[in-house]
């Protein structure tokens, strides 16, 4: 006799996929401003340009005004979808519990999507304008810390860390970094023989601390090379990317009659990203 699927799977099984999530969180969410959003498109930051003011020459004069440049950042959500079949009775019986590997399998691939949205937000082209029709791409030429054909050194740290600052980013905003365990390994070994910062960026290794020279590292060795096959790492300010979610995770678990009654299990989830100031992020490029 066929298993029959009750219908309270389909809510246990997103709810077991989301604890598993919130046990081991997309990376990338840490240093993002999540937010709930509806409808096609999201306004998410409006900003405005610098004003100055003048000196006054005279008494009763006429009110000068002054303009001020008015920008809005937006994003727009995708849909991304992933569908398994299930083909052993015994793993259908198994898909409302915690332990379920169609349940682990789906949260490690959406932890994996959630992470590559916002990385390549973070370097990729925003949307601007009053309707986000302006293309507005990552500004290379004052944002990008070069390779030197070296790998992640304590100058390329402080270097991002003071361009962030010269930005006059808020000393408050908490600051990030994503790396491959390479760089930290690199960063290692260019402190290990007379370097006082060895043993603090020794127990980064190690996994004891996860910060130093006030940045947070986040560990994504799903990071990106340019055509010199250099690591594009990204330091940014927790402001500068914006993460946005329509209607959270949806899930279906039905028989496909099409497929010989085979059960699927089919989940859809809708997301978005963009980096909010080009002034906020920094890319290091670093050699391997």
């Amino acid at each position: 006799m066929a298993f029959e699927i009750p219908a309270h799977f389909h809510e246990e099984f997103t709810t077991n996929v989301e604890l598993l999530l919130q046990e081991t969180m997309p990376v990338m969410l840490e240093g993002a401003m999540p937010k709930m959003y509806s409808g096609k498109s999201a306004q998410v930051v409006k900003q405005f340009g610098e004003v100055e003011f003048a000196e006054k020459t005279g008494r009763h004069s006429d009110t000068v005004w002054s303009d001020i440049q008015h920008k809005q950042r937006w994003i727009f959500p995708k849909d991304y979808t992933l569908a398994l079949p299930v083909d052993e009775e015994d793993e259908l019986r198994m898909l409302n519990s915690p332990q379920s590997s169609y349940a682990m399998a789906m949260r490690a691939a959406w932890a994996r999507k959630i992470n590559a949205v916002a990385r390549d937000a973070l370097l990729g082209t925003a949307k601007t304008g009053e309707n986000g029709g302006t293309s507005t791409a990552f500004d290379t030429a004052n944002q990008q810390i070069a390779s030197g054909s070296v790998g992640l050194t304590i100058t390329k740290l402080r270097s991002a860390r003071e361009i962030l600052r010269a930005a006059h980013v808020d000393p408050n905003d908490p600051l990030y970094i994503a790396v491959t365990a390479k760089q930290v390994t690199d960063l290692l070994e260019t402190t290990e023989v007379t370097d006082a910062d060895y043993n603090t960026v020794k127990t980064l290794v190690h996994g004891d601390i996860d910060t130093f020279l006030g940045f947070k590292f986040i560990h994504l060795e799903e990071l990106g090379v340019d055509s010199s096959s250099d690591r594009r790492c990204i330091a940014w300010a927790k402001s500068g990317l914006a993460f946005g979610q329509w209607n959270g995770l949806t899930t279906r678990i039905d028989e496909r009659a099409d497929k010989d009654y085979t059960t699927q299990v089919h989940m859809k989830g809708t997301i978005g990203a963009t980096r909010t100031q080009e002034e906020k992020v920094v890319e290091i490029l670093c050699s391997e």
